[in-house]
């Protein structure tokens, strides 16, 4: 038999399971007061059935009942996926404590004696159902979170694969045209437009790239790779890579270092010494030239890399490395720029218990300083110690 009590909208939904009609009426008169939505059964073999049909937000269960007991129907409540996460509250007129901590132990939430203290009562449900609204909100937020998870990850391998491979593209075939345009009589307007798309796209790819990496930073994706190599072979390298695009600018390096090795991860701490190499030339005029500085004492290496370009004032210092207030500046061509790459500077350096720093003044040009232990051991993408 199933007795149903008006229901208000907006209101919680709690099943009542006794085999006494009167404690129903009792029960849902209390609970119809207080503006809760109530459903009843007066069998225990129905509670299920009940429950899957209302899905309520909560069920007063009588242990006494004949044909099923209270215990058996807390079994299958308990078995059923979909209705598991309901809160249980034994009614009992047992007080005997082998008895209230088998229903404990069965899956129920609570139990309150009869005859009940109405004011009890409406404590215990309040409480329950105060737990069960904030656990369903953990849910939702879960599922929210997950979803937004697949589509970033699904945006992440667009961007990583397509558009990537797509700047790539253009970046390559700009770099041939120009090459053979030098050659041919052409007019200039045409050289410095395809110059121009070149070093977009060159500009374009590296921005891309050093967000994939701060992406991956953040969201623990980034592989350490720790191994023992020659810093002074690093940095050479990166100047070598920065070559042309110094020299189209008129822009000279000046490289003094002694053999240094060091113990990290060779992609984290090369791409520290491109974007400082690459900003470097940004904000460098024609005739200048960079310093770049490598040795070693007490076991600490120490980099600095200095221009003679524009510099910066103390604001633009100051917020160089915060990631809310990062500075974008344009470079003496007009380059363009996030300030992205500082900030992946910053993160490696520290990821390394090393130091970054930057000392600059308007028109004076601008020094990085870098200091890195000689063994600088990371631990799960952090660093150590």
């Amino acid at each position: 038999m199933e007795e149903s009590i008006e229901k208000k909208n907006g209101d919680f939904l709690i099943l009542i399971a006794d085999d006494i009609p009167k404690n129903i009426q009792l029960l849902g008169k209390v609970l119809d007061n207080n503006g809760y939505q109530v459903v009843a059964v007066t069998e225990g073999d129905r509670v299920l059935d009940t429950a899957k049909k209302h899905n309520p937000d909560l069920i007063l269960l009588d242990i006494m009942m004949p044909e099923k007991s209270g215990y058996e129907v807390c079994k299958e409540l308990q078995a059923n996926e979909e209705l598991s996460e309901i809160p249980i509250i034994f009614l009992t007129a047992r007080s005997d404590e082998e008895d209230i901590i088998k229903g404990l132990n069965l899956g129920g939430s609570d139990y309150v004696t009869k005859p009940f203290n109405s004011g009890e009562l409406l404590a215990r449900i309040d409480t329950h159902l105060s737990l069960k609204e904030a656990r369903d909100q953990i849910v939702e937020q879960r599922e929210e979170l997950q979803q937004l998870s697949e589509t970033k990850d699904k945006l992440y391998s667009i961007i990583a694969h397509d558009l990537k491979g797509a700047l790539f593209g253009i970046s390559g075939i700009a770099e041939i045209l120009e090459d053979d345009l030098k050659q041919q009589d052409v007019d200039e307007e045409i050289k410095d437009n395809i110059a121009l798309i070149h070093q977009s796209a060159h500009s374009a790819n590296q921005l891309l790239e050093n967000l994939l990496v701060w992406t991956r930073m953040q969201t623990d994706l980034l592989e350490i790779n720790e191994a023992r190599f020659s810093l002074s072979d690093c940095i050479r390298e990166c100047i070598e890579l920065y070559d042309v695009q110094a020299r189209e600018k008129q822009i000279q390096f000046e490289f003094e270092s002694e053999a240094i090795m060091v113990h990290a991860d060779r992609e984290m701490i090369s791409t520290v010494f491109r974007n400082l190499i690459s900003n470097a030339i940004k904000f460098s005029n024609a005739g200048d030239t960079i310093h770049i500085k490598a040795d070693s004492t007490n076991g600490t290496r120490k980099v600095t890399v200095r221009d003679e370009g524009v510099g910066m004032t103390e604001e633009v210092r100051q917020n160089i490395f915060n990631p809310g207030d990062r500075p974008k500046r344009e470079g003496t061509e007009r380059e363009k720029g996030t300030g992205l790459g500082l900030l992946l500077c910053k993160e490696f350096v520290e990821r390394h218990n090393g130091e970054i720093s930057v000392e600059s003044e308007p028109d004076e040009g601008t020094v990085f300083r870098i200091t890195l232990p000689e063994e600088a051991v990371m631990q799960n993408g952090q660093p150590a110690g």
